[in-house]
């Protein structure tokens, strides 16, 4: 049965019927997007025109990154805001990196940057700011558990502000070093659930050997959301459908799992950046059927 099809109870003499998939319950509709890094090389020259290419190859919306000093790639808050909705597409997710430098010892409060940086997001109408990396420097074991305290602050000023929090992973995060734990169970173990949910990188899991299925399950529902690019012969990412990845045991069983979005993010390409999501977009669509 797809997913579009399910079957609901009258309560008229025990009779039963199928819905059509327009009577489908929206929240449970996967959402499409793509995350920009994918045509980061296109933002820099032309982050208008790369933005309704996007829009043109049917993406609904996308994921941010780039802020900096108050703007995404040379454009103000509003600007590209306005760029993103005047395409007909929405932006409900960025990334922007929280570290130890987002704290500051003194006030032992988030720095006033990362402030300005999350009402800035908030004003937006972003639902979910995403923390997309942890510099190599801060991956001890002691300095995992200080960023994850950071994480949680970052977590409750996001809700404060309407928003979510979340982080995503890559490989380095399942990799064991000597007998230290591994940085992804700290942050399961050291974040608050309410305030801390996870993007998963189904391409960094398996390049790091692990199984996403169960990740999933451990993280038992803090997955909302998906990357999701392939992996090509030689271990580098490739358009998803076209490489070995698994997407349709996955998707099957992200489907209990609280997954949310699915978001494209692509950083290596069989020929242009914008023809590779938009292969992506096609097969996602299938895989999902959307």
């Amino acid at each position: 049965m797809k997913r579009r099809e399910f079957i609901q109870n009258t309560g008229m003499a025990g009779s039963m019927f199928v819905l059509s998939p327009g009577f489908l319950n929206m929240e449970t509709t996967p959402r499409i997007g793509v995350q920009l890094y994918s045509v980061r090389e296109d933002m820099k020259t032309d982050p208008s025109g790369t933005i309704e290419k996007i829009a043109r190859i049917g993406y609904p919306e996308v994921e941010g990154f780039g802020y900096n000093e108050g703007k995404f790639f040379g454009m103000t808050p509003s600007d590209f805001h306005n760029t993103i909705t005047g395409s007909g597409m929405k932006m409900p997710s960025v990334h922007y990196i929280i570290s130890a430098t987002s704290w500051d010892d003194r006030t032992k409060q988030l720095t006033d940057v990362t402030k300005e940086a999350i009402d800035t997001f908030s004003k937006m109408g972003i639902e979910m700011v995403i923390c997309p990396f942890m510099v190599k420097a801060q991956r001890g074991t002691e300095s995992v558990r200080k960023l994850c305290d950071i994480f949680n602050k970052a977590g409750e000023l996001c809700r404060q502000n309407g928003m979510k929090f979340g982080y995503h992973n890559h490989e380095f995060e399942f990799q064991q070093e000597g007998n230290e734990p591994l940085i992804y169970d700290l942050i399961l173990s050291r974040t608050n659930p309410k305030l801390v949910e996870l993007q998963l990188d189904l391409y960094w899991v398996v390049y790091a050997n692990h199984d996403p299925i169960a990740w999933m399950e451990k993280a038992a529902g803090r997955v909302t959301s998906l990357h999701v690019k392939d992996m090509a012969v030689n271990r580098d990412t490739a358009e998803v459908g076209e490489g070995s990845i698994n997407f349709a045991e996955i998707f099957a069983s992200a489907e209990a799992k609280n997954v949310k979005y699915y978001i494209v993010e692509l950083e290596h390409y069989k020929t242009t950046p914008l023809k590779g999501v938009e292969v992506c977009y096609k097969n996602l669509k299938k895989l999902l059927d959307v």
